[in-house]
């Protein structure tokens, strides 16, 4: 199986460069691969509008990859809440925040990609999250929302996240119950779990140390344990605009969220996650201006014939 994992398009109309070239090539570039199903991590769009929204759908839709069989969507914090688009908004964006009624703006984002939910596992009667798909008799992917409601002390940027109690313990339900103990086992969520990197003194650098107390995932600590406890193999996500591999408590986690922002335009990038008989490789496709197409591993984990029959 061959997946393909996108994150943080940030589609975004109302700017000149709205990415929507940047998307339509990496959308053609997973299809020309013969792809088995793609993952998107959230942001798809850069100011929760609904227009781009939709205008996103049609584009899945021509593509024939608006099926539960081939995507895998979850939400991102600028779907929701979306975000400044110049610098003077920052002093307005909270306030902005305020009036985001959020349950019924999840809700809205799920009917866009409404077709990908179909023939879920399980499906969370809390708008859908967390739900379970299993993409064949190896493979099963598991998507939570990590996104929260707004608050002035906790979450005074809307780009903060946790898993709430509710959702954590369907989650162990689910991996309790549903997952095999032979399968693939896949979490998809927004936020990431390491460490922003630092970069030089600019402002810039201020920049990061402000995203470093506004783009947390609160209380990870009984993520990791309970993805330890049932054997996760992998956790895929996005929020933080580059590309990499890298562990934290024993788990393998891939971050995709350069799919499009950063590099300063360098490339446009996609991973991919290859599946067979319990190896993972994970790889990064980098479509340059050009068309050069650069690949790099990111991780691989081969499991020899005897831990596959254990």
């Amino acid at each position: 199986m061959l997946i393909a994992h996108l994150s943080d398009l940030h589609l975004n109309t109302l700017l000149t460069d709205s990415n929507i070239k940047k998307i339509e090539r990496l959308l053609d570039y997973i299809i020309e691969k013969r792809t088995d199903h793609l993952v998107i991590t959230g942001d798809l769009v850069d100011n929760a509008d609904e227009s781009d929204l939709l205008l996103l759908r049609n584009h899945l839709y021509k593509r024939r990859l608006l099926n539960s069989k081939s995507l895998t969507i979850i939400p991102g914090n600028h779907d929701i809440f979306g975000g400044p688009q110049r610098a003077e908004d920052i002093f307005d964006f909270p306030s902005r925040c305020r009036k985001v009624n959020f349950k019924e703006k999840l809700s809205s984002f799920n009917k866009y990609f409404q077709e990908t939910f179909e023939d879920c596992i399980y499906i969370s009667s809390d708008n859908n999250y967390p739900f379970l798909k299993e993409l064949n008799d190896e493979v099963v992917i598991i998507g939570l929302n990590s996104i929260i409601e707004y608050s002035l002390s906790k979450n005074t940027f809307a780009s903060n996240g946790e898993i709430k109690l509710e959702q954590f313990f369907e989650v162990e339900q689910i991996l309790k119950n549903y997952c095999k103990e032979n399968q693939v086992k896949i979490i998809a969520i927004h936020h990431h779990f390491n460490k922003i990197k630092k970069t030089k003194r600019s402002i810039a650098g201020i920049w990061q140390n402000i995203e470093k107390q506004t783009m947390k995932l609160r209380k990870k600590k009984r993520l990791f344990n309970l993805f330890n406890k049932y054997k996760v193999d992998l956790i895929i996500h996005g929020h933080i605009h580059y590309n990499e591999h890298y562990e934290r408590k024993g788990l393998n986690f891939i971050n995709g969220g350069a799919s499009i922002k950063g590099y300063s335009g360098q490339s446009i990038r996609v991973n991919f996650i290859e599946i067979n008989n319990k190896n993972i490789i994970c790889t990064l496709h980098k479509i340059t201006k050009t068309g050069e197409i650069k690949v790099e591993e990111l991780f691989s984990r081969i499991k020899s014939v005897k831990d596959i029959l254990i």
